[in-house]
C-alpha cells in the first residue's frame, strides 16, 4: 500500500525571523514481515533463493539465501555503479573480496563499494541469508 500526502512544516524566515509554513509531499512507509518474506523466496538456481523487498529510484533491496554447495565457484559479481550494503539475517558463511575471505554470522553488516568484485557463500551447516541494499552512486 502506497499513499502520498502533504505534510506541513515550518521554517524560519531569515529576513523577518518568523515562521513560514512549508508543504512537501510525503510517501507512506513500506513494511515487510521478515518471516513471511523468507518463506516466499523464489528459487533462482541450486544455490540461490531471492526476493525483492523495496525498489526506488536510487536503491533496490531484497533478501537472498545462499545454500551450501559442494564445489567452490570462482566467479564473482561486480556492481559498477552501486554500493552494496548487506545485513546477515541468519546462518553463517563467508564474503570473498580480492582473495580475502571474511567469516559472516548473524548481526553483521558489510559495505562493499561500487566496482568491487565479490561473492558470498553459505557455510556447511545451512543457508546464509542476507538483507541487501544496492545504492546507485554517482
Amino acid at each position: 500500500m502506497k499513499a502520498t500526502g502533504v505534510r506541513q512544516q515550518s521554517i524560519v524566515s531569515e529576513s523577518s525571523k518568523r515562521l513560514l509554513p512549508v508543504a512537501f509531499p510525503v510517501q507512506a512507509m513500506k513494511l515487510i514481515n521478515l518471516k513471511t518474506s523468507l518463506k516466499a523466496l523464489k528459487t533462482f538456481n541450486d544455490e540461490l533463493r531471492h526476493a525483492d523487498c523495496f525498489k526506488e529510484k536510487n536503491f533496490t533491496s531484497g533478501l537472498i539465501a545462499f545454500r551450501p554447495t559442494k564445489k567452490s565457484d570462482p566467479r564473482q559479481i561486480n556492481h559498477d555503479d552501486q554500493d552494496v550494503i548487506c545485513h546477515i539475517v541468519k546462518g553463517t558463511g563467508r564474503l570473498r573480496i580480492r582473495g580475502k575471505r571474511t567469516a559472516l554470522r548473524p548481526g553483521m553488516i558489510c559495505h562493499i563499494p561500487k566496482g568491487t568484485p565479490h561473492d558470498f557463500a553459505a557455510g556447511k551447516k545451512g543457508e546464509l541469508v542476507l538483507f541487501y541494499v544496492l545504492v546507485t552512486t554517482v
